[in-house]
């Protein structure tokens, strides 16, 4: 598992290197702040120097942006390595098949149906009712969330959910908007007052928080309301689109509700209020054309998978 950490930490710092190190070679000056103003003062010498800075920062940004696909997986397999360090994995063979199955149907109906190794589920043996979708498609399941599910379609809404969080990278944004942002001002001040052992040192510090950056924020902080509701409505298109009850979302979300502890460590402490999400959750669905209501034996079938893979869990 340190070494999962490690390889997402590394990366983070050969994706700034790469990016920048060009722009850095050479550079030293002794006081940046002498030079902010000489450049303030119309000192050619001093703004080239700044611009120069400048320069640098954008490309660990636009770095942030580039991430490859290859990148992400081992950045969300160390994520979701980091989680499994409090959440212990559940031995559910068939489960974890079915839930597997379950969710790599239902990416084909997402913005990404396919990841640089494809999406994987893992349930988690606790209580808790919660659920994590790291980058790259690595989605973690609590046995207590799934208790909450009472057929085939609850489960896929739990999964679209999540895929929702992975194809539109949400847990990528924890990156761009804390440690890329840090990065880019190190670089500013480090590289005009120190020597390249003493950046390196600096942003290798930097770059080691980028796994736990995203674990903070989707086990303890949570995403924004923007960001849950833009992976509600994900997941309510998803269902729609493979044939599930879109309806299905709200049935969870009332179940989850009625479920809710205070002060738990549960989806409460990282989710916005359930009565907001079923109120435009419902609205989104309303503006859909009904999903064709499936045939007798269909149900009977997505029934008796539901019972054989989850009756206990």
């Amino acid at each position: 598992m340190k070494t999962m950490y490690r390889i997402g930490a590394l990366l983070g710092v050969f994706l700034l290197l790469a990016g920048c190190s060009s722009l850095l070679s050479g550079f030293s000056i002794g006081n940046i702040a002498d030079t902010a103003i000489g450049a303030a003062a119309g000192n050619p010498s001093d703004t080239a120097k700044m611009n120069q800075l400048a320069q640098a920062g954008t490309a660990v940004q636009s770095a942030a942006a580039e991430i490859t696909p290859e990148q992400e997986y081992y950045i969300g397999r160390a994520v979701a390595a980091t989680v499994l360090t409090t959440y212990k994995a559940w031995d559910g063979p068939a489960a974890n098949a079915y839930l597997n199955r379950l969710a790599r149907g239902l990416a084909l109906a997402s913005v990404l149906p396919e990841t640089y190794a494809g999406y994987h589920v893992l349930i988690m043996d606790t209580d808790d009712i919660n659920a994590f979708g790291a980058p790259s498609g690595f989605i973690l399941v609590s046995r207590g969330l799934l208790r909450c599910a009472s057929s085939e379609d609850e489960v896929a809404a739990i999964l679209a959910h999540e895929i929702g969080h992975v194809s539109l990278k949400h847990g990528l944004h924890a990156i761009s908007t804390a440690r890329w942002t840090d990065a880019a001002l190190q670089i500013g001040k480090f590289a005009a007052q120190n020597s390249d052992s003493q950046v390196l040192r600096d942003l290798t510090n930097s770059f080691g928080g980028v796994i736990s950056d995203i674990v903070k924020t989707m086990v303890t902080t949570g995403y924004s309301r923007d960001l849950e509701k833009q992976a509600d409505l994900e997941g309510v298109r998803i269902l729609h689109d493979v044939g599930y009850d879109p309806m299905a979302m709200v049935r969870m979300l009332t179940a989850m509700k009625a479920r809710l502890k205070p002060d738990g460590k549960d989806f409460a402490k990282t989710h916005p209020d359930p009565d907001t999400r079923i109120a435009y959750v419902t609205v989104a669905i309303n503006a859909q054309t009904p999903v064709a209501v499936p045939t007798a034996a269909q149900a009977r079938a997505r029934q008796v998978r539901y019972q054989a893979a989850l009756s206990k869990i």
